[in-house]
């Protein structure tokens, strides 16, 4: 009987090796992941470039480079590799009772936490592990690697973008202030009023207020110069800036659809006649490695959620007089 991939090495843990040592260009961080020696993943590589009969890398000096046969093989290895991983997790998490959701700091704290009650109450049989970093904000999510089956991020507008049916939404952006900053005052803050308190700002940039002064028509640069740097506090996440004017400590400028609860018990307010823009530079997106009813259903329940909130943003505005610049 003729022997099937004959060409192929009897075992495929230096195949494993090869595809570790040519991702990283380097045995000794090869080493580390596969938690072996050195000396090992260089006798491994050796041995399959016996068996092929030809090099796999280049040994330059204190440097590893792919031969040309080596990187068709790396290329290979590497997508067959990611293949078998996503359905081995697909597997696994049709036969999983958890979801593992990965989201970006400030949307965890201000919108997923608060109602994450309600999706438990419609799954009461899923475990949900949470995490998040400080930002989250790149649509090439490395999933897979870290074993998450949904991802929530923020990426900058891009009318050029694939996977539009991953989106969620755009931001709808506006300054607000809080109760307490205008403890004493009987009247909506007007925006020439606003402007003479503290403001907040979310990055370091300052991008979401100068976005926000252009639209309304205001001179960014003119602002500042009125304002003086003792006027300002600078922030790393939106939720620390949103901390701080719930404090009363100053006004700032957030997406609305994270502080949609905020808003309508009065724990937040708008300057009379506000100005919301919908041509905020960031919109979100979500990214699903796998596809199990969890996923469905949890995707499903945050889309309905932002949509029946957004109504309600939207019927606020009409109320109270804030105009929504689409």
């Amino acid at each position: 009987m003729r022997k099937r991939h004959a060409l192929l090495p009897p075992s495929f843990n230096g195949m494993k090796v090869f595809e570790s040592a040519a991702r990283h260009l380097s045995f000794t961080l090869a080493a580390e992941e596969l938690n072996v020696t050195q000396s090992a993943v260089s006798r491994q590589i050796r041995q399959l470039e016996e068996h092929f009969e030809f090099p796999l890398f280049n040994r330059l000096h204190r440097a590893l480079e792919l031969t040309p046969q080596g990187k068709e093989i790396a290329q290979l290895l590497t997508r067959q590799y990611s293949e078998l991983n996503h359905t081995v997790q697909q597997l696994k998490s049709k036969e999983s009772s958890t979801l593992k959701v990965r989201v970006a700091m400030s949307f965890a704290v201000r919108w997923l936490i608060p109602r994450l009650h309600s999706f438990k109450a419609r799954h009461p049989e899923l475990d949900i592990v949470l995490s998040s970093s400080m930002s989250l904000n790149s649509e090439e999510v490395k999933l897979e690697d870290d074993d998450f089956d949904v991802a929530i991020y923020n990426v900058l507008v891009d009318p050029y973008r694939r996977n539009k049916d991953h989106f969620i939404r755009k931001e709808y952006l506006a300054p607000v202030y809080s109760e307490h900053l205008t403890e004493g005052k009987d009247h909506t803050l007007t925006v020439d009023e606003m402007l003479t308190y503290p403001r907040l700002h979310p990055t370091a940039d300052k991008a979401d207020w100068h976005v926000w002064f252009k639209q309304y028509g205001l001179k960014p640069e003119r602002v500042e110069a009125n304002s003086g740097a003792q006027s300002e506090i600078i922030f790393n996440t939106l939720d620390m800036a949103l901390t701080s004017c719930m404090a009363g400590q100053g006004v700032t400028i957030t997406d609305l659809m994270l502080v949609v609860h905020e808003l309508k018990q009065g724990y937040l307010k708008l300057p009379k006649s506000a100005m919301i823009i919908s041509t905020s530079p960031w919109e979100y997106y979500y990214q699903a490695p796998t596809k199990s009813d969890a996923v469905t259903n949890f995707v499903t329940w945050m889309m309905e959620t932002q949509l029946e909130e957004q109504s309600q943003l939207f019927d606020m505005a009409k109320e109270l007089g804030w105009q929504i610049k689409e």
